[in-house]
């Protein structure tokens, strides 16, 4: 990918990102207000801005837009309103795991909606009610039932990153099968006959992703209390090398599918423009092997070197370098 290559595509992920933000305004939103007041539901400030931005733009124009590129087409209205749906109620439901900590038995009753009608939160009525809309326009696959259930199984598991003394191996393995599994759940509700290949490109898009925002996340998850690769690891000059390394395999499957060439290369160049962004943050955050002395006190590590402005110019420079330099590996 040259310079040139790269202004198109910065064009077109803007050009898709202002699409699918009318999209939200128009169609998502006032269903999510609807059901939100149907139920007397107030999100907080952070719920909604997850569930009525982020997630649905995210999950759109990162996720599901990149993994059609290789199939040369774009979301159908249906595939968009579907996204939709189940981007605002996974939210939701991640909340119920990771924030509300309910077992995993509750946690069954409530996506199975058997959970007593006295138990229900506001919340869940929201998730459910969404839930049921998504059902109204999709009809349920075998792939995105084993899908789900796993992307649900190793989200509940992933709750052991909360204990210091899990492993690097362990986080690196959580963060592949989970994410690599959720990646699987967006794929599935797309009208579209993956191939095997064409599944392991798009699982280990989920786990380069994930890497991306634990980058990005690292003050935040040390906040919460949580180990990522980033605190496991010996060095951030190692936590590097196992992202580069993530994304040249990556990169690699994407070239074993059966797609013409200039298709495979399409979607490598469209994903290193989004996983450039985890690499400048790793740059940033390479600043702390010399600051500080070994091993790190991540409690004590100041928010200016966890944090990554991209509000400089000088990330936004590298944002460029790197999208060229991760289409090549």
């Amino acid at each position: 990918m040259n310079y040139l290559q790269l202004f198109y595509y910065a064009f077109d992920y803007g050009s898709r990102i202002y699409k699918q933000l009318m999209f939200i305004k128009k169609f998502l939103l006032p269903i999510v207000d609807e059901e939100c007041n149907r139920f007397n539901f107030h999100p907080s400030k952070r719920e909604a801005d997850k569930i009525k931005f982020y997630y649905p733009l995210f999950n759109h124009v990162v996720n599901c837009e990149n993994y059609l590129t290789i199939k040369n087409r774009g979301l159908s209205k249906i595939e968009t309103e579907r996204l939709g749906y189940i981007s605002v109620w996974a939210t939701l439901y991640d909340d119920f795991i990771d924030e509300e900590k309910w077992s995993k038995e509750k946690l069954v009753e409530i996506f199975e909606k058997r959970l007593p009608a006295n138990e229900r939160t506001p919340k869940m009525e929201v998730f459910m009610a969404m839930d049921d809309k998504l059902k109204n326009i999709f009809k349920p696959t075998p792939f995105y039932e084993s899908s789900l259930k796993l992307a649900i199984d190793w989200q509940i598991v992933s709750s052991i990153q909360l204990n210091k003394n899990i492993t690097l191996d362990e986080v690196l393995h959580i963060s592949d099968v989970k994410c690599g599994n959720s990646s699987l759940l967006w794929s599935s509700i797309l009208d579209e006959n993956w191939t095997e290949q064409d599944k392991r490109f798009i699982y280990q898009s989920g786990f380069v992703g994930q890497l991306v925002n634990d980058a990005f996340d690292a003050f935040k998850d040390i906040q919460d209390g949580g180990y990522t690769y980033i605190r496991k690891t010996n060095s951030i000059g190692e936590a590097k090398a196992i992202f580069l390394e993530a994304c040249r395999v990556l990169n690699q499957t994407i070239m074993s599918c059966d797609a013409p060439l200039k298709y495979r290369q399409k979607t490598i160049r469209r994903m290193a423009c989004i996983h450039a962004f985890g690499l400048v943050a790793l740059q940033h955050l390479e600043a702390i092997d010399k600051k500080y002395p070994k091993p790190v006190d991540w409690e004590n590590v100041k928010r200016s070197d966890l944090i990554t402005d991209m509000d400089l110019w000088k990330n936004r420079v590298r944002i460029f370098k790197n999208a060229i330099y991760l289409s090549k590996i």
